[in-house]
């Protein structure tokens, strides 16, 4: 199983090597930028419109942001990736904490010599044809159960390795996007997408480590504990059909462990849709810097404000309260030269 997943991970190793050596991830992001300076005209153009309130401050704002992030899309990468391998580990930490050592250690000390127990025991078997039936049938059953869960397991895994390649393939188009308010959405969609591949991969370890200590562990140390010690107390009917109830608790133990990690894992994806759902999702990611865009452009509005009056004010050489009282008082050549109109009776 390890060796499959590692096999998994090669593979997209080498595809993500082969997107480089074919110069397609120079290509995209080559074709981000040239998407960023499209849309960050059109948007310095629409705000600009006659009629409309200008947002130069906004525009550039976000194209200082998509551009920064652009620059460091390596950094972008790395992070994403670091994130994508600290949840896939959670599952193998949670099955070492289940079983108290790696799984492997657990195969070579435990599992193995349960098993060999098993057989000792039911040497007595090998008397009786039907009896070597029901146990070669049993532990093919076995052997289906545990590849069932394994298949549902790699397969997902497969996909999340196979999602999170596109979105670090698209990642210099996703940030580029973020230059117009209007393509924005597509980066939170993005955002949102990386979020939860990696929550699919941690939930679909956790459930994973789960199965197998419900299918596998819990089954061979409640049946190996109960089984004799004397391969001879096997003999007899007795003997056989103790073994044969044996036989049919662990599969039993089996199917229900295994029944409850594959419907575990074909939900895990709606389980984590029901917290990671929606563009809103990922517009709450760029939530922070697109809160520091927003006061950036606030206060430059203040201070655009209050510089006209200020001008104004050090043009004349005087201060607002005196000027103020000027412009109350009797005006002298300027109210002569202002035509006053005759109040009529009924103004």
């Amino acid at each position: 199983m390890d060796g499959l997943e590692r096999g998994i991970g090669d593979v997209f190793a080498a595809f993500e090597g082969w997107l480089v050596s074919t110069g397609a991830t120079d290509s995209v992001l080559r074709l981000a930028w040239a998407v960023l300076s499209v849309l960050w005209l059109g948007h310095v153009a629409v705000s600009t419109r006659p009629g409309r309130e200008p947002d130069l401050v906004g525009a550039f704002a976000r194209l200082l942001l998509a551009g920064g992030l652009l620059s460091g899309i390596g950094g972008l990468t790395r992070v994403i990736l670091l994130g994508f391998e600290t949840f896939r580990s959670a599952g193998a930490a949670v099955l070492n904490g289940l079983i108290g050592q790696t799984w492997i250690q657990f195969v070579q000390d435990t599992l193995v010599p349960q098993f060999g127990q098993m057989l000792r025991v039911s040497s007595a078997w090998f008397a009786y044809p039907w009896a070597i039936a029901v146990l070669a049938g049993g532990i093919g059953l076995g052997v289906v159960l545990f590849a069932l869960g394994t298949a549902v397991y790699l397969a997902i895994l497969f996909f999340a390795h196979l999602t999170l390649l596109l979105a670090i393939f698209l990642a210099p188009l996703a940030i580029a996007l973020l230059a117009a308010p209007s393509t924005q959405r597509w980066t939170a969609r993005w955002a949102m997408i990386v979020v939860r591949v990696g929550l699919v991969v941690f939930c679909v370890r956790v459930v994973h480590a789960a199965a197998l200590y419900l299918a596998v562990i819990v089954p061979f140390r409640e049946v190996a504990g109960a089984l004799p010690t004397d391969p001879q107390a096997g003999g007899g009917l007795l003997g056989l059909g103790s073994l044969l109830w044996r036989l049919t608790v662990l599969l039993f133990l089996m199917l229900v462990g295994t029944g409850i990690g594959v419907y575990a894992m074909l939900r895990v994806e709606r389980l984590v849709g029901q917290f990671v759902e929606g563009a809103s999702f990922g517009d709450a990611v760029f939530a922070g810097p697109m809160w520091a865009r927003g006061q950036i452009a606030a206060a430059y509005s203040r201070a655009a404000g209050r510089a006209p009056a200020a001008n104004v004010v050090a043009a004349a050489g005087i201060p607002v309260d005196r000027r103020a009282g000027d412009s109350s008082g009797s005006g002298g050549a300027q109210e002569a030269t202002v035509l006053r109109g005759h109040r009529r009776p009924w103004q």
